[in-house]
């Protein structure tokens, strides 16, 4: 349980979302529900659109323990409440008395042992309601929409499609993992579904990530990254053995010798997976530092499990076009954050049309979960726009900002929205922290939580890593105007959430080396003036001066930490790190 988000809709169009990690400052908000991001969607509601509590009219959540066994129904329902009283001690009983206590305490254990989901969530939802003095109504509507749906329902609604396949490939749901759609005019069909048992990339992903060193939320990203400095060897040979393309029933499955339950529990679905993982590499894990020199093994790890990655996704692409009979395709769940792999897909022009919900990860599936309610549940009829920008989360007034700045007695200047000079400071090889407006949706900094610098700078690359804490290795992505993307890349299109990677042209590496990795590829956020005007100018200022409409732009946030929330988050982050200075929503402050 992981990556907690809560999004709205208001008349079939996403207004708010913010990702709980953000408040609690722990990176994937692990077995932590999502109280402040509820929390702060009820006050933005209330602010914006004079919305309370008692006008919802409805709370999607994005799971159906109806498919899970009861096991797994009572570990989940379990486990949340762990979290919640963590947090909140036995404020979520909602009662005044001890007898009334007692007796709801009581209740609370039926509702454990039954597994009953739904329930916890109900008492959830009031408990958050009254945490902002709002009267929480009687009748708390809540909708489960299964994992996988949901995930499907958030490429679908905001890709800008009427008739479509989806993808959705992840660690596992309620007891699948891998499940094809089509969907027309609304209506899904699911085309294909494979258990967790026979076909998780994810949890493939995770364990061989374990054998690197990394742990299962943060790896695949990193090893991602690692991938290009490996090469073929005897693992990918022996973890590629593992795979049976189109069989039987599937487009894809892991074959491990046994009989598998299809509905089971997360910790029985890990076990085909660690069998994989321990029969590639016996050992425990490679003996390598990651922060210090490369180790072969380490890489051809990466390497191996990069390209079944991206052998499998184009696989599976390829039968999704057949077997649907659609041009236009929708990609989300976690797999779908894996940009190179999303390349490949790109670059076979299987499809006319590719959109990835930009938090292809669980933090999407509340989005698509209440979109999908809205149009099946409640009759709404969603808008079915191309999404093209995430800068969803609570919004920070100029006032807000100034007194922050204020109160912590910085020298700062409000140069307001000239970045003349912020960009004097990037060409001279400063590198830059970047806050403004609402949070971005998703793991990319986008123009509002960023950390930028010069990418014509080889340097850069050590220097902003060593900043944030990372591994010297880590590849670093760029935001450019999307009118010059095809002065860098190979066939680019519009992208704006950096989760599809393009190739660069031969000759453009030495132009900008400090965001181009050792494979010659990098995942870009194409901007546009209308998408974000300040950032669209900084990158345009940036042009102007140095001739290359493109910046060095990485999430602001320091090592093992989520981006940065709030004002003061940016400050914190700041003051702690190694930044020379911050834009601060037109604040200019220098140490």
């Amino acid at each position: 349980m992981h990556d907690h988000a809560v999004g709205v809709i208001v008349d079939g169009e996403l207004v708010f979302a913010s990702e709980e990690e953000r408040w609690t400052r722990h990176k994937h908000s692990v077995r932590e529900p999502p109280i402040n991001a509820l929390r702060q969607a009820f006050l933005f509601l209330k602010r914006k659109y004079g919305i309370r509590p008692k006008d919802v009219d409805a709370y999607a959540i994005n799971w159906e323990p109806k498919l899970m066994t009861y096991t797994m129904r009572f570990k989940f329902t379990a486990d949340t409440f762990a979290g919640l009283i963590n947090r909140i001690r036995f404020d979520v009983l909602n009662k005044n008395n001890p007898i009334s206590m007692g007796l709801a305490a009581l209740g609370l254990g039926f509702t454990i042992l039954r597994g009953d989901y739904l329930d916890l969530a109900r008492r959830f939802v009031r408990f958050v309601v009254h945490s902002i003095g709002e009267d929480a109504p009687e009748n708390i509507r809540i909708v489960p929409v299964p994992h996988h749906l949901a995930h499907a329902a958030s490429a679908y609604y905001f890709g800008g499609f009427n008739d479509a396949a989806v993808i959705a490939v992840d660690g596992s749901g309620e007891f699948e993992a891998t499940v094809v759609w089509r969907v027309r005019d609304g209506e899904f069909e699911k085309i294909v579904s494979i258990p967790t048992v026979y076909g998780s990339l994810g949890t493939l992903y995770e364990n061989i990530c374990a054998k690197i060193g990394y742990d299962t939320l943060e790896g695949p990203g990193k090893v991602m990254g690692l991938a290009p400095y490996g090469k073929a060897s005897k693992y990918y040979e022996k973890l590629k053995s593992f795979v049976r393309l189109d069989d039987g029933d599937y487009p894809f499955r892991f074959f491990v010798p046994g009989r598998w339950r299809i509905k089971n529990t997360l910790s029985y679905y890990s076990k085909p997976y660690r069998f994989i993982a321990d029969s590639v590499y016996p050992g425990e894990k490679v003996p390598w530092d990651p922060r210090g020199d490369l180790h072969p093994d380490a890489v051809d790890l990466a390497w191996a499990v990069q390209s079944v990655t991206e052998d499998v996704m184009l696989h599976l692409a390829r039968w999704a076009r057949e077997h649907t009979g659609e041009d236009k395709l929708g990609l989300a769940g976690g797999v779908a954050l894996n940009a190179k792999a999303n390349m490949a897909i790109h670059y076979s022009r299987l499809f006319n049309d590719i959109f990835i919900f930009p938090a292809a990860n669980d933090a999407g599936t509340p989005i698509g979960a209440a979109a999908y309610v809205y149009e099946h549940v409640l009759d709404g009829k969603m808008k079915r726009q191309r999404l093209k920008t995430v800068y969803l989360g609570p919004e920070y007034s100029d006032e807000d900002v100034k007194k922050v700045v204020e109160r912590g007695g910085w020298g700062a200047r409000y140069v307001g929205d000239d970045v003349n000079e912020v960009v004097d400071l990037v060409t001279k090889g400063f590198v830059v922290a970047w806050f403004q407006g609402r949070a971005e949706l998703g793991p990319r900094a986008l123009g509002n939580r960023s950390i930028i610098a010069d990418p014509r700078r080889r340097d850069m690359w050590g220097v902003v890593n060593r900043i944030k804490g990372r591994e010297w290795w880590r590849p670093l992505a760029p935001s450019l105007l999307e009118e010059d993307a095809g002065k860098y890349f190979i066939e680019p299109v519009p992208h704006q959430f950096m989760i599809l990677m393009f190739k660069y042209k031969s000759e453009m590496c030495e132009v900008v080396p400090a965001v181009c990795h050792v494979d010659q590829t990098a995942r870009p956020q194409t901007v546009s003036k209308d998408e974000n005007r300040t950032w669209y100018e900084l990158i345009k200022a940036f042009k102007d001066v140095t001739g290359e409409g493109i910046i060095l732009n990485t999430s602001f946030n320091l090592a093992g930490e989520p981006l940065v929330e709030t004002p003061q988050d940016a400050i914190r982050s700041y003051a702690l790190g190694g930044f020379k200075a911050i834009y601060l929503q037109g604040w200019l402050i220098q140490k």
